[in-house]
């Protein structure tokens, strides 16, 4: 382990090479005595692979040796912003790091000033933390990737059957509204064979950015397979979805997208269905999908309501 002389309000790095032997070896003359609750913290906090866990436990295991206030651990890779107790004046903040592999910022505070031995001591404490929390991270990355779609970076169809699932059971047990897009380029197949798959994969790309600039943070899109996409929509009714996916329509008929030379249009059929009481995950995405089939048959670049 490695520190630099720390002060409030200064971000400052601790590095190991993820051996807790070593890094405990590091400073005998300042840790020895605690190197034995170094190693419980440490056993105890291996026995999870959830990050807020993992910083909850921490923090409760060391509130008797060092007292603090609040505890935040921020990971902006994977978009963790955990936070306990309440902020305070005085702080230690941490940049973690694990053979050059960042595990996030670490910050500690409370209302009154560390001394340099509850500095050096929490900096021993904090040995502890980088083997688990490392665990953790490669595990939450691991869970993440597999319910990814790797070639646009949206939710794949498990992401997607979760999602519903989690958010019709909100629906129903808050009586919000929810709704659902199926989204599907017009004549996807055309695109692959005139300019190759590589292109057409650049399109889809293009039209999830396209996506994302148009629905709200709330909303969650996903990839159904192909060149199909389902857009989650929480407590929207049936106005706000159809606004929705006629601005996506409008959008990704006047898009103009130039690669290799080429320049690529491209329109979109839309089917769209908000909750009913008889729904479920599979009832509820069919009727979308019934209503998208309509949108086909209709002409494409179109939208079209579920019955």
């Amino acid at each position: 382990m490695s520190t630099v002389p720390q002060t409030d309000n200064k971000i400052l790095p601790i590095k190991s090479n993820g051996n807790l032997a070593s890094m405990l070896n590091t400073k005998p003359q300042t840790i020895a005595a605690g190197k034995d609750v170094v190693l419980r913290i440490a056993g105890l906090l291996q026995t999870s692979l959830n990050v807020e866990e993992i910083i909850s436990h921490f923090s409760n295991e060391i509130s008797t040796l060092i007292a603090h206030d609040h505890v935040n651990y921020i990971n902006e890779k994977l978009d963790i912003n955990f936070v306990i107790g309440s902020r305070a004046n005085h702080s230690r903040t941490y940049e973690l790091t694990i053979n050059e592999s960042r595990l996030g910022i670490l910050s500690i505070t409370r209302g009154k000033k560390f001394t340099d031995a509850e500095t050096e001591q929490l900096e021993s404490l904090i040995c502890a933390l980088h083997y688990p929390l490392r665990n953790a991270i490669l595990y939450r990355e691991a869970v993440q990737a597999a319910h990814k779609d790797p070639l646009t970076g949206v939710g794949n169809r498990a992401a997607m059957t979760t999602t519903l699932r989690r958010e019709l059971e909100k629906a129903f047990r808050h009586n919000r509204s929810l709704a659902v897009i199926m989204m599907d380029i017009d004549h996807f197949k055309k695109i692959n064979d005139k300019y190759g798959h590589s292109i057409g994969d650049y399109a889809l790309q293009t039209l999830v950015e396209c996506a994302e600039k148009s629905v709200r943070i709330s909303d969650m899109i996903f990839r159904y397979g192909g060149e199909e996409f389902v857009i989650v929509l929480p407590e929207t009714d049936e106005p706000g979805m159809l606004r929705l996916a006629k601005r996506i329509r409008r959008r990704v008929e006047k898009l103009e997208t130039r690669i290799q030379g080429q320049t690529i249009t491209m329109t979109v059929s839309m089917g769209i269905a908000t909750l009913q009481e008889s729904d479920d995950e599979k009832t509820f995405i069919a009727r979308a999908d019934e209503a998208l089939y309509q949108a086909k048959r209709d002409g494409r670049n179109c939208v079209r309501i579920a019955g």
